[in-house]
């Protein structure tokens, strides 16, 4: 700590001889704003003149002191601790002060004010520097500059001195300097890196809401996908099962347009029903005329029904089949005759021809004379 003084002129306080020729070479002393005038009376009591000495007056003084009450400065250099209590803050103080009190500076024969305004200056200054960071001494200097301006906080201190304000400035030593620049800069640093976590997070997070989208927007196609299918297939189930119901035979058209290539497997399928009906019919006739059930010359219009019926079902067919040939069935012999011309039955694409030969009537009248 460094003191640097800023005194007075003259002494704060001046002594003047109290006899009748000192106060008639010189003025009398007048009081004014920035010089009190203070006496000891006989009884030894120190009294505030507030008008000019009378010239007979002296006679009843012992003592006669004139009081310097102009305002001063004083200038200090302190170490302020900071909140971190490891740096400081170094201050350059600038202290205003007067005498307010002219009757207690004679009492303790003011001489200085230094040693009483710097312990209470210090004190106060180490008080508001010690709530406040390193780095903001800025902060420091307003908080003490309205700690001395607030007129709640002036206190008349001893030997009659007030304080009548105080500024600081205050700056650091390189070493102090250094760390703050770096703590500092370490911050900022962190702030960066914070933002560009919080920037990326909140990226993801969108990204992440748009990625969930896109998979429910998916999820919700392929059931609306799936939907339709089920639909489709429905309603082909529905129209197969309608045109099976309508006509048995749709079912080898619905088999065609499912599987185009079977179609040599359902050719040979109908072409083998085809000869089931010929031979089923065959078999029915040969077992009616071994019973008799039928005159020989009946089996002509039976087989011209047989042949019309079988002649549509392959017209109305769903595909064309190319005709074929099958054995008639084998009439039975007549008694004591010769055995008669094999019956012979075409399966062909024409309804106009039959499917079975016709019987010859002059053949069936041969037979019967024979039998004669």
């Amino acid at each position: 700590m460094t003191d640097n003084p800023n005194p007075a002129p003259e002494p704060l306080i001046t002594h003047v001889p109290v006899t009748l020729g000192e106060m008639m070479s010189r003025r009398r002393p007048v009081p004014r704003a920035d010089q009190a005038t203070i006496y000891l009376d006989a009884n030894g009591r120190y009294h505030h003149a507030t008008q000019q000495v009378p010239l007979g007056g002296v006679m009843g003084f012992r003592e006669l002191f004139l009081v310097d009450m102009s305002v001063f400065s004083r200038q200090f250099e302190l170490r302020l601790p900071s909140r971190e209590q490891a740096f400081y803050f170094t201050a350059k103080v600038t202290v205003r002060w007067r005498i307010t009190d002219p009757v207690e500076a004679v009492k303790t024969n003011l001489v200085d004010a230094a040693p009483i305004l710097l312990p209470h200056v210090e004190r106060v200054l180490r008080d508001i520097s010690v709530m406040f960071p390193i780095d903001d001494s800025t902060g420091a200097e307003r908080a003490i500059t309205y700690a001395f301006s607030d007129g709640r906080r002036k206190v008349q201190l001893t030997q009659g001195v007030s304080v009548l304000g105080c500024v600081a400035a205050l700056t650091l030593d390189d070493a102090t300097i250094a760390h703050v620049t770096k703590r500092t800069e370490d911050a900022r640093a962190h702030v960066v890196k914070t933002d560009g976590l919080l920037r990326e997070g909140i990226e993801q997070t969108a990204q992440q809401r748009i990625d969930l989208m896109n998979r429910q927007h998916e999820l919700a196609m392929k059931q609306l996908e799936e939907e339709y299918k089920l639909k489709l297939e429905r309603q082909r189930m529905e129209f197969f099962s309608g045109a099976v119901a309508q006509d048995p035979n749709n079912l080898i058209g619905i088999m065609l347009s499912q599987s185009p290539e079977r179609a040599p497997e359902v050719i040979d399928m109908l072409m083998k029903r085809h000869r089931m009906d010929l031979d089923d019919a065959r078999e029915l006739v040969e077992v009616m005329l071994k019973h008799g059930l039928v005159a020989r010359s009946d089996v002509t219009g039976i087989v011209d029904r047989a042949t019309t019926l079988l002649t549509g079902r392959m017209t109305n067919a769903p595909f064309a089949v190319e005709p074929t040939t099958a054995s008639a069935p084998v009439l039975p012999a007549a008694p004591a005759a010769s055995l008669e011309p094999t019956l012979t039955a075409e399966v062909v694409s024409d309804s106009s021809k039959p499917l079975f030969e016709p019987l010859d009537d002059d053949e069936e009248d041969d037979d019967e004379e024979d039998d004669l």
